[in-house]
This record gives C-alpha cells, sequence and structure tokens, in this order.
C-alpha cells in the first residue's frame, strides 16, 4: 500500500513539474480581405512536412482534431507538427499570402523555429473545398518563457497576383 501511495506522489509531482516546465504556443491570425479563418488540428498519422493540398472535404486532410484556441502546451527541446486548416465556403478559388509571423514577447523570438506557411508563396483554395498545410513548431531547449505568441497575416489576393507567386520554389524539411 505505501509503495501504491508513493508512486501516486511521484506521479503527481511529475505531472505538475512538467506543467511547470510547459511553454504554451498560442498561434494567432489577423486578417485583411480574407473571410475564412485559419485553425489549426492535432496531426493524422505521418504526412510530410509543408504537405499541402486543397481537397473536397476536411475528411481528406491528415487531420485528427482540433486545437482548442490554437494554443498548445511543448516542453523546450521539444517539437510539434499540426496542421493549419482553411475551408473555401464559396464557388470561386480563394487566393491568400501570410506576412512573416510576429512574436510576443519579442524578446523570445530567439529560441524557436516555425516552420509554417509565411515563406514568400500564395496559396490557393478550391471553391468549397479545405486546404491544409503541415507545419511544425520546434522549441529551443534553453528556452526560458513560459509562453509565446506568434501571430500572421493573412491577406487576400486576387488571382493574378497569386499565380506570379504560387511557381516560387517551396523550401525542402529541413
Amino acid at each position: 500500500m505505501k509503495r501504491i501511495f508513493y508512486a501516486l506522489i511521484f506521479a503527481l509531482f511529475a505531472a505538475s513539474a512538467w506543467a511547470d516546465a510547459s511553454v504554451k504556443i498560442n498561434v494567432k491570425w489577423l486578417y485583411k480581405d480574407f473571410a475564412s479563418p485559419v485553425s489549426i488540428y492535432e496531426v493524422k498519422g505521418q504526412p510530410a512536412l509543408w504537405q499541402m493540398k486543397s481537397v473536397p472535404s476536411l475528411a481528406d486532410a491528415p487531420v485528427k482534431k482540433l486545437i482548442p484556441g490554437s494554443s498548445f502546451k511543448i516542453l523546450p527541446g521539444q517539437s510539434k507538427r499540426f496542421v493549419l486548416v482553411v475551408k473555401n465556403p464559396i464557388d470561386q478559388p480563394l487566393y491568400f499570402f501570410a506576412t512573416p509571423h510576429m512574436v510576443h514577447p519579442e524578446d523570445d523570438a530567439l529560441g524557436f523555429k516555425f516552420k509554417c506557411l509565411c515563406i514568400n508563396h500564395s496559396y490557393t483554395i478550391g471553391p468549397k473545398e479545405t486546404w491544409y498545410r503541415v507545419v511544425e513548431f520546434r522549441l529551443n531547449k534553453d528556452f526560458v518563457d513560459g509562453e509565446l505568441t506568434l501571430t500572421h497575416n493573412i491577406l487576400g489576393i486576387d488571382k493574378k497576383r497569386a499565380a506570379s507567386f504560387a511557381n516560387e520554389p517551396v523550401s525542402p524539411d529541413m
């Protein structure tokens, strides 16, 4: 009985130590000329980093459950893959791009990598389709703060402007 008690105490201590050491990551979006929100989902399976498609429905994307509030916790030294998702509710294609992310607090811009969608590339979502992109967030083992917010501006653009940036090479998995 003592062993069970000590094991329970140890498990509670370990869980609270993990909670104290974890870093809350908030992924936020600001929109200009673009009405479809970006959501983030847990990844299903092992799709390649930066895999991206416009598919007929969310069921065709490599996603599990929605990540509530677009926030998650991660320990220093770990990485997390997840999926960015945008649904196009209209009968016309949507075109957009993302500006480089802003970091808050700014002092924490050193100590992480976010392999996201701000890579000087435009994106297209087919009519009535769902677009997704597999991304990854990596936190340096020496990261010290308890919370980090990354904000992208998502800008809607027209077909002509999108075409001029759609054929840029996408960076390989690093």
